[in-house]
C-alpha cells in the first residue's frame, strides 16, 4: 500500500466527513477523541448542526471538503458513495466508507480497483468485526477451538428504520443488502470465502417503511472449506429491543454461543428495569482508532477493499436468490 499524505504521524489527520445522521455523528465523535481535524459536509443542510455540536467545522462542497484532506470519511447514503469514493481516489485522499461499500458489486468493484491502482488506502467500516464478542469469537475459530466441521447462525435484530438510506425499491434488495451485510461479513471473515448463497425474504422491502413494518431476511452460505453458516437479519416492527446480536457456533471440538440480551432482563421494586446497557468500548470508536493509526503509517487494519467488495458480492447473491426462488453459486478460485 502505497502512503498517502497521512503518512506523518506527527500532526493530526485532516478528516473530511461526508454525511450529517447518526452514523456520521458515531464517527465523528471518534475521529475527534483520536485527535484528528474534522470538516463536515452534507448535501442535506445538517452539516453546519452537526459540526457546531462536535466542534468541527462545516465546509460547503464536496471538493472544499477533499481540499488539503488526508481521509474522506463517507457516511452518506449508499447511492452516493461511487461518486465520493472516486472523486477521493483523483485527488489521493484515503477512504474510509460506511458499509456497504456501494450499491451493487460493478461500482464496489470500480472502487477498490481505482484505489488498488492509486495506491490510495480504503477502509471499509463493518463495525460488528470490532464487537468483542465477535472478535474472540474469530479468534478462537483461527486457533482450532471448536474443531472441525462448523456450522454456525449469526442473528442481528433491530427496530425498522423510517427511511432507511433514502428511498428504495423492491429490486434494491432491502435487509438483505443493508442490514444482512454484518452477518454476511463476520461469516465470511471467520470461515472464508462462500461458493454458495441460498436466501429468503418477507416483510417490507421499499423505504420509507410505514409504522408497524417488519422485515425477515434468511441466507445459507456455503463456504469453500465446507462450513455452513445461516444469517437471520430481522427489522422489528416496535423499538424493543432497539437491537439484538446472537451467534451460536459448532463444530467438531465444541460450541460457542452469545447473545446481546444476557442476562435477559432484571427487576426493580414495581416491575421491570429492562435489559442491562452494552458495556465496553465503542465498536465504532476502535475501528475509528485502528483505521486512524494505519493511515498514520501503523499496522493493517483488521479489514480492508477485497473484504468489502466479498460482502457486497454476498449480499448482492442473497437478494438475487430470493428473488428468484434459487441458490446462487458464487465460484471461487481454487475452491472444490
Amino acid at each position: 500500500m502505497t502512503e498517502t499524505r497521512a503518512g506523518d504521524s506527527a500532526r493530526p489527520l485532516e478528516v473530511a466527513l461526508i454525511g450529517a445522521g447518526l452514523i456520521a455523528r458515531l464517527h465523528l465523535d471518534a475521529w475527534i477523541s483520536t485527535g484528528a481535524s474534522v470538516r463536515v459536509h452534507s448535501k442535506d443542510g445538517r452539516a453546519p448542526d452537526l459540526a457546531r455540536a462536535c466542534g468541527a467545522r462545516a465546509v460547503d462542497t464536496l471538493d472544499e471538503a477533499l481540499d488539503g484532506a488526508d481521509v474522506v470519511d463517507i457516511c452518506s447514503p449508499t447511492s452516493s458513495h461511487h461518486e465520493i469514493a472516486m472523486a477521493a481516489v483523483a485527488a489521493g485522499v484515503g477512504i474510509v466508507c460506511e458499509k456497504p461499500l456501494a450499491a451493487d458489486v460493478t461500482e464496489a468493484e470500480e472502487i477498490v480497483t481505482a484505489a488498488e491502482r492509486a495506491g490510495v488506502r480504503l477502509c471499509p467500516t463493518h463495525n460488528a468485526r470490532f464487537a468483542p464478542a465477535f472478535a474472540r469469537l474469530h479468534d478462537l475459530v483461527a486457533a482450532g477451538g471448536i474443531g472441525a466441521g462448523a456450522v454456525a447462525t449469526f442473528d442481528v435484530a433491530g427496530y425498522h428504520p423510517r427511511p432507511w438510506t433514502g428511498r428504495a425499491s423492491a429490486r434494491s434488495g432491502g435487509i438483505l443488502t443493508d442490514q444482512m451485510l454484518h452477518g454476511v461479513d463476520i461469516a465470511y471473515w471467520i470461515f472464508g470465502d462462500v461458493v454458495r448463497v441460498h436466501a429468503h425474504y418477507q416483510g417490507q422491502l421499499t423505504a420509507p417503511a410505514p409504522e408497524g413494518a417488519f422485515a425477515v431476511g434468511t441466507a445459507v452460505l456455503t463456504h469453500a472449506d465446507g462450513a455452513l453458516s445461516r444469517i437471520v437479519s430481522r427489522w422489528t416492527a416496535t423499538p424493543d429491543p432497539p437491537i439484538r446480536v446472537a451467534y451460536h457456533v459448532s463444530g467438531t471440538g465444541g460450541t460457542v454461543l452469545h447473545d446481546s440480551e444476557w442476562p435477559q432482563e432484571i427487576k426493580v421494586f414495581g416491575g421491570a428495569g429492562g435489559a442491562f446497557a452494552p458495556h465496553g468500548e465503542s465498536p465504532f470508536l476502535a475501528e475509528i482508532r485502528e483505521f486512524s493509526r494505519a493511515f498514520q503509517g501503523g499496522p493493517e487494519p483488521r479489514l480492508g477493499p477485497r473484504d468489502a467488495l466479498a460482502a457486497v458480492r454476498i449480499t448482492q447473491a442473497a437478494a438475487e436468490s430470493a428473488s428468484s426462488g434459487r441458490a446462487v453459486e458464487l465460484p471461487v478460485k481454487g475452491a472444490a
